[in-house]
């Protein structure tokens, strides 16, 4: 779809309903000009390894502006929620302080388009000493269109808090989703942040998600992804105090078409920080996922500690995965590892389970859940928890296990 209007009165027309200050519309104006002068990204990194993108941004309609339905449970009286108008009104010099600035759009396309029309924000405030002891649940309800949305988590020195947020799409319609995520976290803070994605199959979702932690801050991630036709996925976390860690895990399961493109990343800025990146994913039909992975120590970061690990099972042929982790260690003063497997089922485990008198389906869906089993079981949100077993049930609902009958059949009657 071709534009009709020019997009600087979209613009102007975002600014003037939230009477935006001087400083936002400035970080507005200067994103579109980025934006323009920036070239679409290719997805494509190596000579077998890319991404089929039938995707242009500049020609998106942004005039038909997609809505956004939130749903927030928060009982904890001392955090406070607020949208981007609130956020302009109550805490301006706060959200001046960190609306993308932990996410700078630089040469990126995607992300200089979202902060040039973003017109979903929200804040989530947790003052100094707060422990938010229930969790804070937010449903994010999508419909068609192209939507900006973007989340500011800012956990103060010694609180803890709790985040899950459901996105979901109300219909079936074409749409083009931005989600941006920053936190920030004071000294000695923690944040448990988990996402569970189950977007429609017709939609393109663009999501980056980035954290700067003080000193001795704990930032926890757990992204799930199961829905959309495309995800482009970015998760970096900036450790920039003494003693911070971060933990970073992700669950994906493909199936149709779909194609994940996912990256994280843990920064080490500062000595004696840790971090651990765990991801595992399932892909059939004829999805495909590339996953890079990223430990990056700085030169000062002496004492640190980084970890990256990456699992996924293909169950269909025509399934493809790519894995390119990587290290960049300034620092001799450090420990550091990386890992990644890509595989089949292991037809043993399966026999193991047939011999106990699962049939070859019921035995495909007991391995692929025992897959999953070890972050599922750690998963803070009950909430999400509860949704794994239904979410597995309908990725593999069409599984095919032909080809593998006879096999098993022959091993069980060795075995007799």
């Amino acid at each position: 779809m071709q534009t009709t209007t020019d997009p600087k009165s979209l613009l102007s027309e975002i600014s003037d309903s939230n009477n935006e200050p001087s400083w936002l519309i400035e970080k507005r104006q200067n994103a579109l000009k980025l934006f323009k002068d920036t070239p679409m990204p290719s997805f494509i990194y190596g000579l077998n390894i890319n991404l089929k993108i039938n995707l242009n941004l500049s020609e998106l309609d942004i005039f038909k502006a997609g809505e956004i339905k939130k749903e927030i449970i928060n009982s904890n009286n001392s955090v406070r929620i607020y949208n981007l108008n609130e956020a302009l009104e109550y805490i301006p010099e706060l959200l001046k302080e960190n609306f993308m600035e932990k996410i700078i759009p630089a040469n990126d396309k995607f992300t200089s388009f979202h902060q040039a029309f973003v017109n979903h924000a929200f804040v989530i405030h947790i003052p100094k000493d707060t422990i938010v002891k229930d969790p804070i649940e937010i449903t994010s309800i999508i419909n068609s269109g192209v939507n900006f949305d973007h989340l500011i988590v800012i956990a103060e020195d010694n609180s803890e808090v709790t985040i899950f947020e459901n996105i979901k799409s109300e219909n079936e319609e074409k749409s083009y989703i931005s989600k941006l995520v920053e936190v920030s976290l004071g000294n000695n803070a923690k944040v448990n942040y988990s996402n569970l994605q189950t977007l429609n199959k017709n939609t393109f979702l663009f999501t980056k998600k980035r954290a700067i932690t003080k000193r001795d801050s704990i930032m926890s991630w757990l992204d799930c992804c199961f829905g959309s036709s495309t995800v482009s996925s970015e998760i970096t976390s900036n450790l920039d105090g003494e003693g911070s860690e971060a933990k970073n895990y992700g669950i994906f399961f493909g199936d149709d078409n779909q194609q994940f493109d996912l990256v994280v990343n843990s920064i080490h800025n500062a000595p004696n920080t840790s971090s651990d990146i765990y991801s595992k994913g399932a892909l059939t039909d004829s999805s495909k996922c590339i996953y890079h992975g990223l430990v990056k120590i700085e030169q000062n970061a002496t004492n640190s500690n980084g970890y990256q690990k990456e699992d996924t099972i293909l169950l269909s042929p025509n399934a493809i995965a790519d894995a390119i982790p990587d290290l960049e260690i300034d620092n001799s003063d450090v420990k550091c590892s990386h890992g990644a497997t890509i595989g089949k089922i292991d037809e043993e485990k399966l026999f193991y389970l047939r011999t106990r008198g699962f049939d070859k389906n019921a035995a495909t869906k007991v391995y692929i859940k025992g897959f999953f089993n070890q972050l599922i079981k750690n998963m803070e949100s009950k909430k999400l928890r509860d949704n794994m077993d239904s979410l597995m049930d309908d990725k593999m609902k069409n599984i095919k296990t032909e080809g593998k009958e006879e096999i098993i059949k022959s091993k069980i009657e060795d075995n007799i």
